[in-house]
């Protein structure tokens, strides 16, 4: 039997039905939004701090899994290394080479980098990249030395604790109290003392592990001098003269009265015109050092001589004259006026005098050296003529120089590690200094090289050697370490051997960006 429900008593329970579906509706909301502010509040937390970017992973390689923090430190150590590569090329001319680095005013990604291919990417693209493959270099080194049993020295070890105690000198000095504020300044949120530490012992490995296998390759005398034969052309040295007729249009010169204008079809035809009547009169040395001082009678300070004399390695040598200086029927003597190519970027002749060609097989030396610049603070103005103003700079470097020279000279031990402990004594006083190892006749300043290679050097014997370019130069003659050829040979079969290993190792060794990475790069501006 049914119940019977009065209409009250039902519209009652209907709104008590609405008011409790009301009530849950407005309690899973309240819920939803705590939740979410909750969530937003662990997010916020988070890029706040530095768990995300030393704790989640930015990048795989190999299964290797890499932060935030790691991939800050690749992408800023090669930007880093791309601007010191461009300032030591362009110095403080740098500045009037739009293109060649990004302005740090504005956002990386809102500036376009052009490739050599003439794709145009951003920069933050650009060196994003380069990091990446630095971070693939590095991990197939440090899995391959791993593998290989490699393991840092002492020495290395010590050499990361100097890096770290010398920033943290840095930081104080610089105003940012300690190393944490340092590192965050140039590598962002995330980075540690811990994690640049394990990022340098990385690098580390690497660095040590490349330069063993580098030098694991070995070759025989025989295989040395097939090399060498092989690229002779490349690896000789080149010894002419020459001088160069522009082929370039010439446009009318408004302070002289003379009409000077040359199409480029006639100012070609001039220069060809001017160099075979150049190389007709040449039939010595001498004869071409005369001529070329008879096109300059005007210029007093043009030393036909020393403008004229070349010395290029094979490799170096351009494109016009290349083929005529490296052809196997070339003798001393040998003129010929020479055009440039048809596809070269400026048009006109050269007169070409071959001297010599040097095969390189010389002794190579070793030693130590110290330069001692010419002073900054001596002024061309203080002196009557350029011979005493020349003079001046002369003497004095030479009395710096002198000054360490005389020390080591008097002194009890004759050494080559004694001569070293007297030169680095010198500290900021010499401009520059170093040992070096295989040296060639044009590896070095021409008077230091010819002083070094001369046949009656024996080991141990010092020198102080004056240039104008350079300064004083204090150098110790150490002795031979073989033939110059041999070395260039195994040098470069050496690199192309190594490189050859690198290429297939780290074809196994392909990153792939984690979404950690593009979160980054959307929460921190990773790029500029």
């Amino acid at each position: 039997m049914s119940e019977n429900i009065s209409p009250k008593a039902s519209r009652r329970a209907q709104e008590a039905a609405e008011k409790q579906a009301k009530d849950k509706k407005y309690r899973m909301i309240v819920t939803t939004v705590c939740c979410v502010v909750v969530v937003m509040v662990l997010f916020v937390a988070l890029f706040g701090s530095n768990l995300f970017y030393n704790k989640t992973a930015a990048v795989d390689i190999n299964g290797s899994k890499y932060t935030v923090a790691d991939f800050n430190y690749n992408y800023f150590t090669v930007y880093n290394s791309y601007y010191s590569q461009a300032y030591s090329t362009y110095g403080s001319y740098l500045q009037y080479f739009s293109g060649i680095l990004p302005s740090t005013a504005t956002s990386f990604r809102d500036q376009v980098y052009s490739e050599s291919d003439g794709n145009k990417v951003t920069w933050a693209d650009y060196f994003e990249e380069a990091a990446l493959q630095r971070m693939e270099r590095v991990a197939m080194l440090v899995a391959e030395a791993k593998a290989a049993g490699f393991a840092l020295s002492d020495e290395d070890r010590a050499g990361i604790d100097e890096t770290v105690e010398g920033l943290s000198a840095q930081a104080v000095s610089y105003g940012y109290g300690d190393l944490q504020s340092y590192l965050t300044y140039f590598y962002g949120k995330g980075m540690t003392e811990k994690v640049f530490r394990e990022n340098l012992e990385r690098d580390a490995i690497a660095t040590g592990y490349s330069l063993q296998v580098n030098d694991s390759f070995t070759y025989t005398p025989d295989e040395l001098s097939a090399h060498y034969a092989e690229h002779a052309d490349d690896y000789d040295y080149f010894i002419y003269r020459s001088y160069y007729f522009s082929g370039a249009a010439v446009t009318d010169n408004e302070d002289t009265e003379e009409d000077e204008t040359l199409s480029a079809e006639d100012a070609l035809a001039k220069a060809e015109a001017d160099a075979k009547a150049f190389e007709a009169a040449v039939k010595s040395e001498q004869d071409f050092i005369d001529y070329a001082a008879s096109l300059h009678a005007d210029d007093e300070d043009y030393d036909a001589d020393e403008s004229t004399k070349v010395t290029y390695q094979g490799a170096s040598l351009g494109a016009a004259v290349k083929d005529w200086l490296t052809s196997a029927d070339r003798k001393a003597g040998d003129v010929a006026a020479v055009k440039t190519p048809d596809d070269a970027s400026s048009q006109g002749w050269y007169v070409l005098y071959f001297m010599g060609r040097d095969n390189n097989q010389y002794q190579g030396v070793s030693g130590y050296y110290a330069r001692f610049a010419n002073s900054t603070d001596i002024s061309r103005d203080d002196y009557e003529t350029e011979e005493e103003y020349k003079k001046a700079l002369k003497d004095d470097a030479e009395k710096r120089a002198s000054e360490y020279f005389t020390t080591f000279v008097n002194g009890s031990s004759k050494d080559y590690d004694t001569f070293v402990s007297v030169m680095q004594a010198a500290g900021e006083n010499a401009t520059e200094q170093s040992a070096f190892e295989h040296a060639g006749l044009y590896s070095m300043v021409e008077e230091v090289a010819q002083w070094l290679h001369d046949s009656e050097r024996v080991e141990g014997d010092v020198n102080v050697i004056y240039t104008e370019d350079y300064g004083a130069i204090v150098v110790y003659y150490k002795g031979n370490d073989g033939v110059y050829a041999d070395y260039m040979s195994e040098n470069n079969m050496r690199s192309e051997d190594y490189s050859n290993w690198e290429t297939e190792k780290l074809e196994s060794y392909k990153a792939h960006k984690q979404w950690e990475m593009f979160l980054s790069k959307k929460i921190s501006g990773l790029g500029g």
